[in-house]
């Protein structure tokens, strides 16, 4: 487990590079495989592209890692969340499971429903529902995970330096119960807003081509499926089929701020 909180204030500008603090590492190896390496961190500013017409100012945290003995797959990826309450009662009832389900719920619905306190808005004098409406979606957790980088893997193609082991961050990694509760929506995109927190990933509103695609976005549903305690870990991404080699590793993490 790495925690890389702090990186966005405190590693030093790419290309420098600086040790972290063992206080936020842990590993649990077991004895044997390749000696253990310090891990390193930087950060740097990049443009980080949701969609079309949504590139975002970004920082972009760089971690540079160890891994001494192969992990077989399936090979799993958690983000960690420390004293996040998904289980306060306010929060935990503020989404429409029926609008969620693809129903076009209106705005007065939404209004007299369980997404208080966030449930429409006024777009030039016409109120409309949020889509989705309520304070878990509005507050989904937006850092993004790039497929880690075997740095002079030993199984590199010819001529690579590097391997990228690709991992899927959106096949897999929700519950079939959960996906099954997600329907294709019958609003029409310019009967609904985007939710605030939203706004920097969908500058011109919904459309036919670049969409929340809620019954296919899982992300979004493994945050949806709240966690009971303050503290909890969700899927990112995963990878089935590969072990994942002994080696050293570089990942970007990406921290939007929206």
């Amino acid at each position: 487990m790495i925690d890389y909180s702090r990186c966005f204030e405190q590693a030093p500008i790419f290309p420098e590079t600086a040790s972290m603090d063992k206080g936020l590492i842990q590993k649990n190896f077991g004895s044997g495989g390749r000696p253990d390496e310090p891990t390193t961190w930087s950060r740097r500013t990049v443009n980080h592209t949701w969609g079309p017409g949504a590139v975002v100012e970004t920082t972009q945290c760089v971690i540079e890692f160890g891994i001494p003995k192969n992990i077989t797959a399936p090979v799993l990826f958690y983000y960690k969340l420390t004293n996040f309450y998904q289980n306060h009662r306010r929060y935990a009832k503020s989404f429409s499971i029926d609008q969620l389900s693809g129903l076009a719920l209106s705005a007065d619905s939404i209004d007299s429903g369980d997404c208080q306190p966030l449930t429409t808005g006024m777009d030039n004098g016409v109120k409309k529902p949020y889509y989705p409406c309520g304070l878990a979606a509005n507050s989904q957790f937006n850092d993004t995970f790039e497929s880690p980088i075997q740095l002079d893997p030993q199984f590199a193609a010819p001529g690579e330096l590097n391997r990228t082991y690709v991992m899927q961050d959106n096949s897999g990694i929700s519950w079939a119960s959960d996906r099954a509760l997600y329907g294709k929506t019958k609003y029409k995109w310019d009967e609904v807003l985007v939710p605030p927190n939203w706004v920097k990933r969908f500058p011109n509103n919904y459309s036919d081509e670049y969409n929340p695609g809620l019954p296919e976005n899982e992300p979004f549903q493994v945050w949806m499926r709240l966690a009971g305690l303050p503290t909890f870990s969700k899927l990112a991404m995963r990878n089935d089929n590969v072990d994942m080699a002994a080696g050293t590793y570089t990942i970007n993490i990406n921290h939007s701020m929206l």
